[in-house]
């Protein structure tokens, strides 16, 4: 029987009701004026309407899962006889059908009255699914009705269990790499204090005849025409250049042959770090070093603090870096 709404009515402007989608049967009131409230936790029944077609089916929720039990297929037409009352043609019966809103109608059947609600639950999916277990139900009415458990709820669950594993996999590769920055933490400050000691352990080891011709080129340096001239430059105020840099590069080679590297095997230095750096152990002012590198004096006095702080794995004043710059 195709679909078929004629109209009774004369009133104009008014829209046309289409009975279509998803409701489900909220309650049913008896003659009497018993009041049976249908939709329920575990049960719910559902009519898809489609066309001229609507699909029935109840849904039960079980242990399992959600389980679809189909019900009948029936052809419908609706006539408008106006002021959202409408007659509604179901096989060989008709039943008034009134329009409450958008979402409600009451359909009056053999003196009770059922009313129906849009359901919006169900995705269309779903809708899809329990309209193709009903159209395809082979039960003839001689059996139990079959029940069909939803795949859709089935691929949903597959879904969120794939997501668990996939956050679970994440959560454990975030693990394992915070276990490996833990343990690269641990690795490289127990070979700082290894590297520590030995600088401690030589410069006590050191022979008396070492020491002295050591010292006594740390003196010769001091009195080079480029010491001094580079402390003069420093006392002026004046920037040092290109060149000024590069000639501290080949004096500490000759004259302090591990420091830059001794430094580097504790820390990777950034350029301006390395350059206060040598400043201190030429003796130069923290205010100066300032000066000089275009910094404020409480620039350079955290750039020392911070060293220090990183190399020893502990709290320390720029002073206490001083003199471990001093004792290299």
């Amino acid at each position: 029987m195709p679909f078929l709404l004629l109209s009774c009515s004369k009133d104009k402007g008014q829209e046309v009701f289409v009975l279509n989608g998803t409701w489900e049967l909220e309650c049913v009131v008896y003659p009497d004026g018993e009041t049976y409230q249908y939709n329920q936790d575990d049960l719910t029944l559902l009519r898809i309407y489609d066309d001229s077609c609507y699909y029935e089916c109840r849904i039960l929720v079980a242990p399992s899962g959600k389980l679809a039990v189909p019900g009948i297929r029936e052809h419908y037409t609706l006539i408008d006889h106006g002021k959202n009352n409408y007659l509604y043609l179901q096989e060989d019966n008709n039943f008034p059908l009134t329009v409450v809103n958008d979402s409600t109608i009451v359909i009056q059947e053999v003196g009770r009255k059922y009313t129906w609600k849009v359901c919006t639950t169900y995705s269309d999916e779903a809708v899809a699914e329990i309209t193709n277990i009903v159209r395809n139900d082979v039960n003839d009415g001689s059996r139990a009705p079959h029940r069909y458990v939803f795949s859709y709820a089935e691929s949903h669950l597959k879904s969120v269990n794939h997501t668990l594993v996939y956050t679970l996999i994440f959560i454990g590769v975030a693990f394992m790499m915070f276990l490996n920055y833990v343990y690269f933490l641990y690795r490289n400050k127990k070979r700082v204090e290894n590297e520590l000691k030995l600088i401690e352990q030589e410069r006590q080891s050191l022979p008396e005849p070492v020491r002295m011709a050591m010292n006594s080129v740390e003196d010769d340096f001091h009195q080079s025409e480029f010491y001094l001239s580079l402390r003069k430059k420093i006392s002026r105020g004046e920037r040092l250049n290109k060149d000024d840099w590069n000639g501290i590069e080949e004096h500490f080679k000759r004259v302090y042959p591990r420091f830059n590297s001794t430094l580097l095997t504790l820390r990777n230095m950034s350029e301006i770090e390395m350059q206060v750096c040598q400043l201190l152990k030429l003796n130069v002012s923290p205010s100066d070093i300032a000066t000089v590198l275009c910094k404020d004096k409480s620039s350079i006095s955290s750039i020392r603090s911070r060293l220090y702080s990183k190399v020893f794995d502990k709290k320390g004043s720029s002073k206490d870096w001083d003199e471990f710059i001093y004792s290299l």
